[in-house]
């Protein structure tokens, strides 16, 4: 309710706020990059783009990519909003400025772009349409563009709080640290881009996403200190002062003492790891210990974020897909070497196994969260993924889109999961693109972990609001190089009920005799079941990464449920000598 109230509160305050007067009397007077800062010990935020398609106006986001024939349209209308955001973060200046490092030059059309190299409007030469300029060049030029032809209006995209706070720590970066010297240097540039940052921080500051929390709220909080520490002047130092104690509460509040993000996703865990590592190596010692953190500091903090990052890797390297989660989105270089054996993040609600031969089982057993703001959930009680010799075998269906609509809605139904489904509904009530409304908390019965052996049994009552008054339990072991699951649904009248398994792509299925072979890139494994269910292989769509799907087998069990308790078993066994 609190949060309900809190957006009705921020479209009053965005109705009365006119940001153009709001803005129009600040300025980048005082505002300077602070001397003496080090060089960056970060790793870029997210993977490279193409400098040459950056230059030529073409930009890849969400799976989808786009050429602008003229000026950069930088409202991006007719395009996905999350295209948009992502347009406006500028963290694809990146990979121009890793190119400038290296000395490589963009092709550009000036004409189609309009601007030269100075960054001012300028009408194509007969016969010189096209020329090659240094990606510093084309930076100013995008920058300059932006800061011209997208000013602070109301309902603009590229002022909403969100992407503006990652814009800002990418400027902040990008031209206070990695490359202080060219932009110091370039006055003019250096000018217009201090002025636009101050009326950035002063609108930021105005409009923090207190309605929405979570991870916007902690991007808001970390784009002004990075500002704050980057960045000199009494209009920093000032911000720096202010953000502080909010970005505290936050951090202490949003990392769980496991380590792992509240939201339970391994990909905005990702990207709060990156903004604490950010925070730590642009902090001064001063400033990082006026931040209150327990008996911690923000090295540590990362640290433990690191080996929870570790514990949702798969053997190939990724992420785990729970929540809404893909590959591909953010840089992933963090974490620590994952330990071997039994693992858990019993905070999160995550616990798994994985061993020297490349065998990874990870199980969502934990609450939905945080219950205040859990639009990043999906309706997957005790679902799990499993990698097997390195490869990935069952997995999560992912996110192709936070669009509202069919996709979004099957994404994050149960259906979409490896785990049971009773009577066509799904677990918690997933709504909208980023709604939850009815949702229970799971219960750990038994966890034992062994270091070459799991057994998890685990419950929920996602499905007691039901006639049926279901309740699903499942038990999980790992032993032996294999898997073993047991799921029981006890209900006090018959439903229909389903369990899933839902196959990576790539993952072949053969049906033969009461049982299965899966394959995988030249390996094969048995799966098989009990008698007395009805099997099928259906298939359906799954989103590794933003876009386009990839099809997928899934098997799906009908379990017989004429008693007081439905069971199901599936075992999953490595064939030797494959």
């Amino acid at each position: 309710m609190s949060q309900i109230v809190g957006q009705v509160r921020v479209r009053v305050q965005n109705r009365l706020r006119d940001p153009e007067r709001i803005l129009a009397s600040v300025d980048g007077t005082g505002w300077q990059v602070r001397a003496g800062l080090g060089e960056l010990d970060l790793c870029d935020p997210v993977p490279p783009q193409s400098a040459a398609d950056l230059g030529g106006g073409t930009f890849v986001f969400i799976g989808r990519r786009h050429t602008f024939t003229g000026a950069v349209d930088w409202t991006a209308e007719g395009l996905p909003r999350l295209w948009q955001y992502n347009l406006q973060y500028f963290d694809w200046l990146w990979s121009l400025l890793k190119a400038e490092s290296g000395k490589q030059k963009a092709e550009i059309d000036l004409a189609a772009r309009g601007k030269d190299e100075s960054g001012r409007q300028k009408k194509a030469e007969s016969g010189k349409r096209k020329a090659e300029i240094d990606c510093w060049d084309v930076v100013r030029m995008y920058v300059f563009d932006w800061i011209e032809r997208h000013p602070p209006v109301k309902g603009a995209c590229g002022w909403e709080p969100y992407p503006t706070s990652l814009r800002l720590m990418n400027w902040a970066l990008l031209f206070g640290v990695r490359y202080r010297e060219q932009f110091v240097a370039d006055g003019e540039f250096h000018d217009a881009v201090m002025a636009s940052i101050a009326k950035q921080v002063r609108w930021l500051e105005l409009n923090l996403e207190t309605h929405i929390q979570a991870n916007h709220l902690l991007e808001n909080l970390a784009a002004l200190a990075c500002v704050g520490s980057v960045l000199e002047g009494t209009q920093a130092r000032a911000t720096l002062k202010r953000v502080m104690p909010l970005l505290e509460r936050e951090l202490a509040e949003q990392i769980l003492p496991d380590g792992l993000h509240y939201e339970r996703s391994a990909m905005y865990h990702l990207r709060m790891l990156w903004l604490v590592e950010m925070l730590g190596a642009t902090m001064s010692p001063v400033e990082e210990r006026s931040l209150s953190l327990g008996s911690s500091d923000l090295g540590d903090l990362a640290a433990r974020m690191r080996g929870a990052l570790g514990m949702m890797r798969h053997p190939d390297g990724g992420i785990a897909q729970f929540n809404d989660a893909v590959r591909g989105v953010y840089n992933d270089g963090w974490s620590d070497a994952p330990e071997i054996g039994a693992w858990a993040l019993p905070d999160a609600g995550y616990y798994g196994f994985r061993n020297v031969d490349g065998d990874y089982l990870a199980v969502d057993a934990g609450a939905i969260g945080p219950d205040y703001q859990p639009g990043h959930a999906h309706a997957d009680y005790l679902s799990f993924e499993l990698s097997l010799d390195g490869q990935r075998i069952i997995t999560d269906t992912g996110v192709g889109t936070y669009d509202a609509g069919e996709m979004r809605r099957f994404d994050r139904s149960t259906a979409a999961h490896s785990t049971v489904e009773v009577a066509g509904e799904n677990s918690c009530e997933v709504w909208g693109a980023f709604r939850v409304g009815r949702r229970v908390e799971p219960r750990v019965n038994e966890w034992i972990p062994g270091a070459n052996s799991m057994v998890l049994d685990a419950e929920h009552g996602g499905y007691v609001h039901l006639p049926c008054k279901a309740v699903h339990r499942r038990r999980i072991e790992w032993e032996n190089d294999g898997l073993v699951i047991e799921d029981r649904v006890r209900l006090v009248s018959p439903a229909r009920l389903v369990s899933r398994l839902c196959f990576a792509p790539g993952v072949s299925l053969e049906v033969a005799d009461g049982a299965a072979v899966i394959r995988s890139n030249g390996r094969s494994y048995a799966l098989s079941w009990n008698a007395d269910v009805d099997v099928q292989v259906e298939n359906c769509l799954a989103h590794p990464s933003f876009g386009a799907g990839l099809e997928r087998s899934v098997l799906v069990v009908r379990l017989p449920a004429d008693g007081p308790e439905a069971y199901c078993r599936f075992e999953i066994r490595k064939i030797r000598g494959n």
